[in-house]
């Protein structure tokens, strides 16, 4: 069966919330939001749905500086190859096209720059 692309916001709630799942599974990702910082995930996940739809569909309604809020974490580098593969399993699982091939793309510029400012800040 051929996948669609993403499409609309019920698409971007279906990607979050299915990645975000994957999240809080996991053995270690999930120690860090659920243990460590203790996540909302009923406040949370609209805030990553709109974070999502305006990457992807430039909706102008996250506005944010998540950077800051994941300092005080104990992340380590390798944590932010884990969140992006578990994010790239997610879309390819349930989207193929070329917005989900940019969601790929935006996730890995994110979780780049993510360490590489956590690793500037000496948090990595």
């Amino acid at each position: 069966m051929k996948k669609s692309d993403i499409r609309d916001d019920k698409d971007i709630k279906i990607l979050v919330h299915t990645f975000y799942g994957k999240v809080q599974d996991d053995e270690r990702l999930g120690y860090i939001f659920n243990d460590v910082a203790g996540v909302d995930w009923d406040h949370h996940l609209p805030r990553m749905v709109d974070f999502w739809s305006n990457l992807i569909f430039q909706t102008g309604r996250y506005h944010g500086k998540p950077f800051r809020q994941h300092l005080p974490l104990p992340i380590r580098k390798e944590d932010f190859h884990r969140w992006y593969n578990l994010f790239v399993e997610t879309v390819d699982c349930c989207f193929e096209g070329d917005r989900a091939d940019y969601a790929k793309e935006m996730a890995g510029k994110i979780a780049a720059s993510f360490s590489l400012r956590m690793e500037m800040e000496g948090n990595c």
